[in-house]
């Protein structure tokens, strides 16, 4: 069934992400600001035909950003704020029309269609071997329609069950302990993200080679100062490899490396960068 009669059936779900042309202009919320107040994005990595910006809403609420890569169908980062550890239960997952030609702000379900050019559906992981990783995860944050806000493939990339376990014993926890060490209540701006690797699922989704992720919060111990912190870790499949632990200096240059270009997690911002 094509995307177009499935939103005419009425399968639309309460989720809804926008394509913008600017992070910065529509939901600048999520974005650590500088001194002069300004929202400061991550580095968009390519041009806007390939990389579409997504503000996510939920209920009439946007909740986080996501860069999201329409050749290799995996998100190239996403960004929110922290709010809480709150393991919560699963949701549907859901798409976004807008990526395809269908000018509706709102996400729905996918109906099992086969495939869309710009984005990965259900079917793409269907007996892949694959889970669909989240970049923001459904476990940082503490209300049951933020968690559900997270259940869409533009903020999730292939990873093997061990590769996903591991990342969530080894990042996603630490960068819940740490948040509530060292920052102020509400101030921990988050930044999750993946490198492509070198093999799709089913020849069209790009299976990642690394996840990343990188915090900057106010410093609970002195609020005029940032403190900040950043995290990698290799899939391997298996989920053998260990996480590192980086500033964000070291973070920004492995980024840099990996990318191919110059790139920023939180700008020049003292503190974090």
């Amino acid at each position: 069934m094509k995307l177009i009669g499935l939103l005419l059936l009425g399968l639309v779900s309460l989720v809804e992400g926008e394509v913008v042309a600017s992070f910065a202009v529509t939901c600048p919320g999520f974005f650590i600001k500088d001194q002069n107040s300004r929202p400061i994005p991550p580095t968009v990595v390519g041009s806007a035909s390939r990389y579409q910006q997504i503000c996510q809403r939920y209920g009439n609420q946007y909740r986080y950003a996501t860069l999201y890569d329409t050749q290799n169908r995996i998100p190239v980062y996403s960004a929110y704020i922290y709010s809480g550890y709150a393991p919560t239960g699963p949701h549907t997952w859901l798409i976004e029309p807008q990526l395809d030609g269908v000018n509706l702000p709102e996400m729905t379900t996918d109906g099992n269609i086969l495939m869309l050019p710009h984005q990965a559906v259900n079917q793409d992981y269907a007996k892949s071997g694959y889970n669909r990783g989240h970049l923001y995860p459904k476990c940082h944050n503490c209300k049951q329609d933020q968690t559900e806000s997270t259940y869409t493939l533009t903020n999730a990339a292939p990873q093997t069950g061990e590769d996903n376990r591991r990342w969530f014993n080894q990042v996603e926890r630490i960068v819940d302990q740490s948040i509530k060490t060292v920052c102020s209540a509400n101030t921990a701006h988050v930044v999750t993200g993946v490198i492509p690797g070198n093999i799709s699922m089913n020849r069209r989704v790009n299976i990642p080679s690394y996840y990343w992720t990188a915090f900057c919060c106010r410093n609970r111990n002195s609020q005029n100062q940032f403190i900040s912190e950043g995290y990698r870790l290799q899939m391997t499949g298996g989920g053998t490899a260990t996480a590192t632990t980086h500033s964000l200096t070291g973070l920004n240059a492995a980024l840099t490396g990996m990318y191919g270009l110059q790139f920023q997690v939180f700008g020049t911002i003292p503190g974090c960068s």
